[in-house]
């Protein structure tokens, strides 16, 4: 691909404006897109800020001003857009949060426009005290991370898209991140993000936190059209390839009497950067064979190690496209039934693998015998592959919802997920004649859930206010994987079945929780949660010279309570004070459960068949003080004792690698977060937060080593924020900022060191502008990564990304 020459952007901010961003960083104030009556009830209904689990007081002093701020936005939507200064986390009241025992942050769709967003998951990236891995544009491979939680351990963050599960748990891993694709950016109308397990509501998979988006619904005739193209020049070694990409969306959306619908398109165009390396330590090599190669690079690992780096998977293409339809129908003014269909169809092929090793000649050089070094290495056949990955998933939701003028709250979901197809195709001869074809692996994955949850709540007044809610929910998980040898990897022509795995899980619960109002100064949470839970049907099977041989896994059933408790007192009204506490349960998913490979004699190895759920003893004091009319500061105190964590490690007595119960993890930690939407001048906004987390290994018998030691991929420190300006009506100005200390990627934490491999600590700086014209369009320019940091968690990240973005919305 053609080089483009650097940047002048590229220059490196100095230690002095590093020590002033790192000490004042600040989050977003949003463009207000609501109406004017609608903005006018979320000040009165709530403070600004970026906690509130029970904020639902209003201070009457701030009842007059709304109402005139109500009549000015009147005048001004008669006279064209208006912009103004609310903070991304200011609040809407939600049932499904205003009585949440937990930490509340909040973004709305208005402060989303503010800041560079590509993907749904870009939305989370501000969040205190979270992290959102991201390796590239359209990665499937990106999970949530909430409160010093490990980025492979996706099963303890729960993501709900209008009420329906688009978390994936069929797994606990990188490869199974929340379907973010089923939502799009443009649609969402906010996001909570709840912090930890406290809310019997929720089932285990909470134990970090829970990310609940609401999509908008249309309440007249709406159609929007949003492109956007973004750049990138990505250098490591010896990798320097300039990456287009690009996403088109457009929707149109109305409501006709009792019947809404709203139904979007979105494509995504994506040139990937390579995330990981060919690489060779240089211990390894054997006496030279006469073969010399050169082009490698030499550096050293995370544990101090000489290796040699030898070529990468190059730049891959990557597409998705997603086709959403929403319907709702109002069946009294009370209740309404709605339903979600989506489809997305995924791409990604790696047809371009990059030796960087040369012969004499100057011919590329991808497998046999090589001198690199002064040392020899055999490079196999499939050392560099060709690949290419399709699917096809389908996601359908049904929702009721009643809520009557007698105070009984009713809602009940039902959804599925299936993968209509999941093949992955792979080459295992040398480039370039793998190109057209010839010997190769194929894997065939079949999957999906179903799930259930109804609640029913109703308030009850005995000695104050009761709201009491009950539910039930429902969870069955299924997976179907084949590994076949192919004779054809392109066309597909399978040979012999290398290996297959099935397994299920199901759980039933029942939950009862009653948020007590004692006094208007107090308040009591009391909730429990009962689980039942099973693995079955898990089996492994290969074919071998006498035919299919299959072997079946052992069933595992558990049930458990989960207690919890929370408590609320407010001395005055800029002050609240909560302190929560819960027990929470987090069952194995089908991957980490059924585990582990077969022999050609029919023995499955690696499975765990004493494998435990995780339980954590989670704790939450939280301090909120008001700061004006428009500000709010928080001070989190947080301590999560967790047993029998479940994680991928080696037996130091068996070096039997598999997943295993780490007897104790505590993981505490102190977050603190402040809020202003107008400081010091009209139209700038500030938003600063920091989180100390310290996670320890207390007790692991399988590996003592690790005890003692930082858990890993889990950073002593984060520090983020934003600050935003809107010098006039129409324009605005975003400046944002990430640091996260060096964390540890093993157990031992023996790796010291960072680069590819590695773990960095880093500090990225983003901005964007954005202009309104015609009161219908908005134009924005942005930049990510302004320095052009390079780091790593692991896998190289983006380097400085050039976004241009251009709205129409009717």
């Amino acid at each position: 691909m053609k080089k483009a020459g650097r940047s002048l952007l590229g220059l490196r901010v100095g230690a002095g404006a590093l020590s002033l961003l790192l000490s004042w960083q600040i989050f977003i104030p949003h463009w207000s897109t609501m109406g004017a009556q609608a903005l006018a009830q979320e000040r009165q209904a709530d403070r600004p800020g970026t906690e509130s689990a029970q904020n639902t007081l209003t201070s009457e002093r701030e009842a007059p001003q709304a109402s005139k701020e109500a009549e000015g936005m009147a005048r001004e939507q008669k006279e064209g857009y208006r912009l103004e200064e609310v903070t991304v986390t200011g609040k809407i009241v939600d049932e499904a949060t205003a009585n949440m025992p937990a930490v509340v942050e909040t973004v709305t769709a208005a402060g989303i426009e503010r800041i560079n967003v590509v993907e749904t998951q870009d939305v989370f990236k501000y969040m205190p005290g979270s992290y959102l891995r991201k390796l590239y544009p359209g990665s499937t491979n990106s999970p949530l991370v909430i409160r010093g939680n490990n980025s492979e351990l996706t099963a303890r963050t729960l993501v709900l898209m209008d009420g329906f599960q688009i978390s994936d748990f069929l797994a606990s891993g990188h490869s199974n991140a929340p379907k973010w694709f089923f939502v799009a950016p443009e649609e969402i109308e906010k996001v909570d993000v709840i912090y930890g397990p406290f809310s019997a509501a929720l089932s285990g998979n909470s134990l970090s936190g829970t990310a609940m988006i609401t999509t908008h619904y249309p309440e007249r005739l709406e159609m929007n059209v949003d492109a956007k193209y973004f750049f990138q020049r990505f250098h490591e070694y010896k990798t320097d390839e300039d990456l287009h990409s690009y996403t088109a969306y457009g929707s149109v959306g109305d409501k006709i009497g009792k019947f809404s619908f709203d139904v979007w398109y979105r494509r995504l165009e994506a040139d990937v950067n390579p995330i990981q390396y060919v690489t060779k330590l240089a211990s390894t090599g054997k006496p030279p064979v006469g073969n010399p190669v050169t082009g490698w690079v030499q550096d050293t690992d995370p544990q101090g190690n000489s290796r040699f780096i030898l070529g990468s998977p190059g730049v891959q293409d990557l597409t998705n496209n997603i086709f959403k339809v929403k319907l709702a129908y109002d069946l009294t003014p009370d209740s309404q039934i709605r339903f979600v269909s989506a489809l997305w169809d995924y791409d990604h092929y790696y047809d371009s693998p990059e030796t960087y090793l040369r012969d004499a000649r100057g011919n590329p050089v991808y497998s046999g015998k090589v001198d690199v070094g002064g040392v020899s290495f055999n490079l196999s056949p499939s050392t560099f592959t060709y690949s290419r990955r399709e699917m096809l998933d389908l996601l359908n939701g049904l929702s009721y919802t009643l809520d009557t003028p007698g105070g009984l709250k009713l809602t009940a979901t039902a959804s599925s997920y299936h993968k209509l197809s999941d093949l992955n195709r792979q080459s295992s001869t040398a480039p370039p004649v793998a190109e057209s074809g010839g010997a190769g692996r194929v894997t065939d994955t079949d999957g999906g859930w179903y799930i259930l949850d109804v609640k029913a709540a109703h308030d009850i007044k005995w000695f104050g206010i009761h709201t009491l809610s009950a539910g039930y929910h429902f969870d069955y998980y299924y997976t179907d994987s084949e590994d076949w040898n192919a004779t054809d990897w392109l066309r597909d022509v399978r040979a012999a079945l290398n290996q297959g795995s099935r397994g299920k899980t199901r759980t039933h619960a029942l939950f009862l929780e009653d948020t007590w109002k004692l006094h208007e100064k107090w308040a009591v949470y009391l909730g429990g949660r009962y689980e039942w839970w099973s693995g079955f049907d898990g089996a492994k099977y290969t074919d071998t010279a006498v035919g299919r041989i299959t072997s079946s896994l052992e069933d595992k059933y558990h049930d458990d309570f989960s207690p919890k408790f929370s408590t609320t007192f407010t001395p005055t009204e800029n002050w609240r004070l909560r302190f929560s506490m819960a027990l929470a349960t987090r069952y194995p998913t089908v991957g980490e459960l059924f585990y582990g490979g077969i022999t050609p004699l029919g023995i499955i190895n690696n499975a765990n068949p004493d494998l435990k759920p995780e339980r954590t003893f989670a704790k939450d004091f939280t301090i909120t003080r008001l700061i004006g009319k428009d500000g709010e500061a928080r001070l989190t105190f947080f301590q999560d004792d967790i047993e029998d964590a479940i994680y991928m490690q080696t037996n130091s007595y068996t070096l039997v690698r598999n997943y295993q119960n780490v007897d104790k993890v505590r993981t505490r930690g102190i977050e603190f977060a402040v809020n202003k939407r107008r400081f010091l001048v009209d139209g700038l906004g500030v938003f600063l937060n920091v989180a100390w987390t310290d996670s320890e290994i207390l007790r692991n018998d399988n590996v003592p080593e690790s005890v003692g030691k930082t858990f890993p991929r889990v950073p002593e420190w984060r520090v983020k924020g934003v600050v935003n300006y809107s010098p006039t009506d129409r324009l605005a100005f975003t400046f944002a900022s990430h640091y996260a200390s060096k964390p540890f990627n093993t157990l031992d934490n023996s790796d010291k060191r960072g680069g590819y491999g590695g773990i960095d600590d880093f500090v990225t700086f983003d901005t964007r502008v954005s202009y309104r014209f015609l009161d219908t369009a908005i134009a924005s320019i942005g930049v990510d990564n302004i320095t052009d940091e390079r780091y790593h968690i692991f896998h190289p990240y983006p380097r400085r990304t050039f976004l241009a973005e251009i709205k129409w919305t009717y």
